[in-house]
C-alpha cells in the first residue's frame, strides 16, 4: 500500500495563557487545533473548510513547522516532520511548500520577480547562475508569466500575476506537497477560475498532491478530491468530494453548503443561517463542540463528545445523530 504524501495524526496546538488579573485566575488554553488528523493521496486534493478562526491556517503553519506543535504526528512521503531539528527540517522542507492568501504580502518588494522565483534554488544552492536562470525561465513559462516580465518587480504586476508568481516560486524546489492557504480569496472571480485551472494543470502535469485551504465552497467544489469539514479545532466530517456535496451528514456541514448563494432562481431556497456565536476555544462546551449552535442537539451531545464513525465507505462524520442530520 503507497503511503500518503502528507498524513496528519493527532495534531494539537494548544496557546496556553494565564486567567484572571494579573493571571492570578489559574491556568487556561486557547485549543487551536485539537486531535486533527487526515491524510492526502499522492496526486488528490484535499480542502479543509470552515468558519474562519476554526484553525485551518494554523493547521497549515503547523505542518511546515512555521510553529510548533503541542502534540501529533506530521507525515511527508512517511518522514515525520515533527520529529525533525535542524538541517534534517531543512532538506525536507524543500518537498513541502506553501501558497499564501495574499499574493502581494507574500513577495519581496525590494526583489525582482525573476530574484523572487530563484531565491529558494541560491538558498539550497541548486545548480549554477546560468542553470539557476534557465529555471526561473522555465517556471515563468510553467506558470504563464513572459520572460520580459522577469526584471519588474511585484507592484508592476495584476493580483493575478502576483499568484503566478508566488506559484512558480513554490515549484522551484520540486515539491511533492503544496499547502495552498486561501490562495485565490483575494483575487477577482475572472481572476480565480485562471488560477484554479493552472493549479489543476500542474497537478496533472507534476503528480502534485494539495492541502488547499478554504472558506468558499464553490472553490472548494471544483479543485477537491476530499473535502474536510474543520469547527472549533476538530474535524466534524470527511467525505469524497461528490458524496460531500450530494449527502453531507453533518449539520453543520449542511449549514454551510444552505449557505452558498446560487444564481439560478429555480434552486434558491431559504438560507439555513447558523444561530448563536461561535463558542470561545478558550471555554468550548462540553461534549459536543457543536452541540451550542445545533438545532439537533440533545443531552447525549451535552455529556459525551462524538467520535468520528465511518457511515459509508471513505465517509466519515463525527455526530450522534447522523441518521436524522
Amino acid at each position: 500500500m503507497v503511503a500518503p504524501a502528507l498524513e496528519v495524526r493527532d495534531l494539537v496546538k494548544h496557546y496556553p495563557f494565564r486567567r484572571g488579573l494579573f493571571g492570578r485566575g489559574g491556568q487556561g488554553a486557547v485549543h487551536a487545533v485539537d486531535g486533527v488528523s487526515f491524510a492526502v493521496p499522492r496526486g488528490e486534493t484535499l480542502a479543509l473548510v470552515g468558519e474562519s478562526g476554526c484553525g485551518k491556517s494554523t493547521i497549515a503553519k503547523l505542518i511546515l513547522r512555521l510553529i510548533e506543535p503541542t502534540a501529533g504526528t506530521v507525515l511527508l512521503d512517511g518522514q515525520d516532520l515533527a520529529g525533525m531539528q535542524g538541517e534534517t527540517l531543512r532538506q525536507a522542507r524543500q518537498r513541502i511548500q506553501m501558497v499564501f492568501q495574499d499574493p502581494f504580502a507574500s513577495l519581496n518588494p525590494r526583489l525582482s520577480a525573476a530574484d523572487i522565483v530563484g531565491e529558494p534554488l541560491v538558498n539550497y544552492d541548486h545548480g549554477t547562475a546560468m542553470a539557476r536562470s534557465a529555471k526561473v525561465d522555465a517556471l515563468f513559462d510553467r506558470v504563464g508569466l513572459a520572460h520580459h516580465q522577469r526584471d519588474r518587480y511585484p507592484h508592476q504586476f495584476s493580483g493575478g500575476q502576483r499568484q503566478r508568481l508566488g506559484i512558480a516560486r513554490a515549484l522551484a524546489l520540486n515539491p511533492s506537497v503544496v499547502v495552498a492557504d486561501e490562495p485565490v480569496s483575494a483575487l477577482d472571480v475572472s481572476v480565480q477560475a485562471q488560477i484554479l485551472n493552472l493549479l489543476a494543470d500542474l497537478q496533472r502535469d507534476l503528480g502534485l498532491s494539495y492541502l488547499f485551504i478554504s472558506h468558499d465552497l464553490g472553490v472548494v467544489e471544483y479543485v477537491s478530491t476530499t473535502v474536510a469539514v474543520m469547527y472549533l479545532g476538530a474535524i466534524v466530517e470527511v467525505a469524497p468530494r461528490q458524496r460531500f456535496f450530494s449527502a453531507a451528514a453533518h449539520p453543520y456541514s449542511r449549514a454551510l453548503l444552505d449557505a452558498v448563494p446560487s444564481p439560478d432562481p429555480a434552486r434558491r431556497k431559504r438560507r439555513s443561517l447558523l444561530q448563536g456565536e461561535v463558542p470561545s476555544a478558550s471555554a468550548l462546551p462540553s461534549g459536543c463542540r457543536f452541540r451550542t449552535r445545533c438545532p439537533k442537539a440533545t443531552d447525549l451531545c451535552a455529556e459525551v463528545a462524538p467520535a468520528a464513525r465511518e457511515i459509508v465507505p471513505q465517509h466519515f462524520v463525527a455526530c450522534h445523530h447522523i441518521e436524522t442530520a
